[in-house]
């Protein structure tokens, strides 16, 4: 009975750990889709630049410098969109292989994870699938400990053999049967059963630390995610205020340059920064989702 619940515990654990890649592939493609996004929205912002300088120049009142500087960019966004939705492939691919499908696997939307507020360690470290596992086991090994008396037992057989000749013979009748019962006591057997005790003995000892060893790990798992979630939700407001402030510090190079307040150049920076702080952002966000699945994980929260 006890082999029967580790390995049903051990079919769940693995689903688990299926269920956890596929969310994180899942979580990979919303974040290789955002940076489709900037990428896209960065290479709009190049290309109309480019087609005002290129205005210019042909008018008479820009340069073929200005120009091949914003041509520089758009061709670098171009590049960069390529690369991304090459990303946004490859992660659908990943997502459809996890989940048995024969093709790409596109996603909806960002999930929603909502972080369960601190609770008490018996409120969560006993729904741990892979705890269960483990502690399934050290019963069985303290089940199987516990039955070692039985070795010293007799043992006992019981045969039944019937028989039918045909012709009977004179002496010998056409239907015979015959019930054999034996009892067998070894007397010595070399230390074999006291060996095969402390072989059980080994393995219950083993069972108990590695349950402890991830009760240990479990705790710091916990303690872990919250501490990377509060740091990637406090990074990500200071990222967004970054990223807000470059798009409105571009905007206004732009406007200064169309003005004649500044140059070129400076149009050229605010755009790489803005595209690089937005991108930043979107590796935060992702990093911010995967603690927040981390920590459910680590909660035996996910898969429910």
């Amino acid at each position: 009975m006890d082999q029967i619940e580790v390995a049903r515990l051990s079919t769940a654990d693995v689903r688990k750990q299926v269920a956890v890649a596929a969310a994180s592939s899942y979580l990979e493609v919303v974040s290789q889709k955002r940076q489709v996004e900037i990428s896209q929205r960065a290479l709009e912002t190049a290309r109309a630049q480019f087609d005002y300088n290129r205005r210019r120049r042909e008018g008479g009142i820009g340069s073929r410098l200005n120009e091949l500087r914003s041509g520089q960019i758009v061709a670098s966004d171009e590049a960069l969109l390529e690369t991304a939705e090459l990303r946004v492939r490859r992660a659908q691919e990943a997502l459809g292989v996890l989940l048995g499908a024969n093709g790409p696997i596109d996603v909806a939307g960002e999930p929603a994870f909502d972080v369960p507020p601190e609770a008490p360690e018996a409120d969560w470290l006993a729904i741990r699938s892979d705890v269960q596992l483990f502690t399934a086991e050290q019963r069985a090994a303290a089940r199987v400990l516990k039955d070692s008396s039985k070795d010293w037992w007799p043992s006992a057989a019981v045969s039944f053999d019937p028989q039918l000749l045909t012709p009977s013979g004179i002496f010998q009748p056409s239907r015979t049967w015959r019930l054999t019962l034996s009892l067998a006591q070894p007397i010595y057997d070399g230390g074999l059963r006291r060996g095969a005790k402390l072989l059980r003995e080994a393995d219950l000892t083993a069972s108990q630390l590695s349950v402890e060893r991830l009760q240990i790990q479990a705790r710091s798992e916990v303690r872990l995610a919250r501490a990377e979630l509060a740091s990637y939700e406090r990074a990500l407001a200071s990222g967004r205020r970054a990223a807000d402030q470059a798009n409105e510090v571009l905007k206004i190079t732009i406007v200064a340059f169309e003005a004649g307040a500044s140059t070129n150049i400076e149009v050229v920076d605010a755009q790489r920064s803005a595209r690089d702080l937005e991108s930043a952002v979107v590796v935060i966000e992702d990093a911010a989702r995967q603690a927040r699945l981390d920590l459910l994980v680590a909660l035996g929260r996910f898969p429910r």
